[in-house]
Formats: structure tokens, C-alpha cells, sequence
């Protein structure tokens, strides 16, 4: 496998939140708002794109002195955005009142607040290590949006509930990854490839525990597409699902 060409990419990042639900391993999965310039309609993770303030500078962060600066930076995007969409603090710290949320939310949306000094503000500090990557992907050359997005795993924290914005993410609900595979194959909800793919990767666990103690490494992954008419990605990866016709694929 080629390294992938990031030529003309943008910076993304995005994070799996699980849990242990009642039938086994649950994760976070939102909708996104129709109207969103990317993946509008979309069922995905929170994420977006890595803004200019998210560096690991101060007392904020922990343990991000040792990473690069690509990966550094996209662990705490992940973070914010966790935090933006699905109103998730995956910092440790004392209890953030319900009040002080919906007022740093919608600052930190807006880009008046680094998320340095969100932490700060509330007093927790932001550990590398609560972020673990899983997969980094780069769509084909040929597409007109291309995101160098990095996927992380994050455990739910205990006493953090989830809570959609009604923005970027209109919904927001804890799913078994079986279902949403169940319902992509069923037409009732769509998938980029890329989420496809992780989401079937995700099946293959039942807790939160086994996902977390995967020894796979993540994998860096550039989808080709080929001559009869597939969009697909090498196999030996992790993943059980590589392959998908172009005339499903949605091109957002």
C-alpha cells in the first residue's frame, strides 16, 4: 500500500465515544443537519475540521508533549468537537454545571473561545492518552472535498451524558454498530464510505474493553477506486467491509 497523497486536504478529526450498553458495545452516532456543506443528511461521529487555536500549549493538556504536532492537534479537535456536538467533556476534572455548558458551547462553536481556555475557565485538564487513534483516511484524488481526517476511540467518561446541539448534529442516540449497519443495508440511513467501513470494523467488539484493547495498528488509508466499478480499500487492515459500488457512494 502506497502512503496516501494529501494534496489539497484539510485537516480533520473525529471520534468514536463508546460505551457499555445493555446488549454490549454502544457508540455515539449523530445525524447530520441537511443543510451542512459536508456529509449533510449524514449519520457519522462528531468531528470537523482542526482549527488554528487547537494546539497542546499550557496547562490544559497532558501528555501531548510527546506526540507530533499532526497528531496533537487533531486529538484535541476531536476533543472540542466532542464537546461542540454532542456537548461530551472528555477531560478530567470537577463536575461542569449544566448552566456553565450551554454558555461555553456555543463560544467554543463560534471560535470565541480556544478550547485551551474552555478547560481552563472550568478547571480540567485534557489527556492525550483518553484519545486513541484507530484509523486515519484521505479520500481519492479526484473528489472535490478532501479531509486528512484522523479517527480516535474514546470511552464515554463516567457522569457525561450525551446532548445533540440541534445544529451540525440534529440528532444524536447510542447504537450497537450491528444496527447501523442494519439500517445503512436497509436504506434507512445514509453512510459515507469511510464511516461504512469503521462502523463494520466497530462490530467485530462486544465492550468497550475489547475495543480498547485492539493491538490492530491504525491503519493510514487512501480508498482506490477500480475498474469495475468499486470504490475499495486493501484488505488486511481490520476491517471486514473493503469494497462498494460507485454508484452507491454519496459524494459529499
Amino acid at each position: 500500500m502506497t502512503r496516501p497523497d494529501l494534496t489539497g486536504t484539510v485537516p480533520a478529526a473525529t471520534v468514536i465515544i463508546a460505551r457499555d450498553g445493555v446488549r454490549g458495545l454502544e457508540v455515539l452516532a449523530i445525524e447530520r443537519a441537511k443543510g451542512m456543506g459536508f456529509a449533510g443528511g449524514a449519520v457519522a461521529f462528531p468531528g470537523g475540521k482542526v482549527d488554528a487555536s487547537d494546539v497542546p500549549e499550557g496547562p490544559a493538556f497532558s501528555g501531548f508533549d510527546v506526540l507530533d504536532v499532526v497528531d496533537a492537534t487533531a486529538r484535541i479537535s476531536a476533543a472540542r468537537e466532542a464537546f461542540e456536538e454532542a456537548g461530551i467533556l472528555l477531560s478530567r476534572g470537577e463536575e461542569v454545571e449544566r448552566e456553565v455548558r450551554a454558555k461555553l458551547r456555543p463560544a467554543s462553536d463560534r471560535h470565541e473561545i480556544a478550547f485551551s481556555d474552555l478547560l481552563l475557565s472550568i478547571g480540567h485538564v485534557l489527556s492525550a492518552d483518553v484519545l486513541k487513534p484507530f484509523a486515519r483516511w484521505v479520500p481519492p484524488l479526484d473528489l472535490h472535498k478532501r479531509f486528512d481526517t484522523h479517527f480516535f476511540l474514546a470511552r464515554l467518561p463516567e457522569g457525561e451524558t450525551m446532548l445533540a446541539d440541534g445544529h451540525e448534529a440534529v440528532h444524536a442516540r447510542w447504537v450497537k454498530p450491528s444496527t447501523l449497519i442494519d439500517e445503512a443495508v436497509a436504506g434507512r440511513i445514509s453512510l459515507l464510505f469511510p464511516t461504512r467501513c469503521n462502523i463494520a470494523r466497530l462490530a467485530q467488539f462486544d465492550s468497550v474493553d475489547s475495543l480498547m484493547a485492539d493491538a490492530t495498528p491504525p491503519p493510514f488509508i487512501q480508498p482506490a477506486v477500480v475498474e469495475e466499478g468499486f470504490i475499495s480499500i486493501p484488505e488486511g487492515l481490520g476491517y471486514p467491509y473493503t469494497r462498494e459500488p460507485i454508484a452507491n457512494m454519496r459524494r459529499a
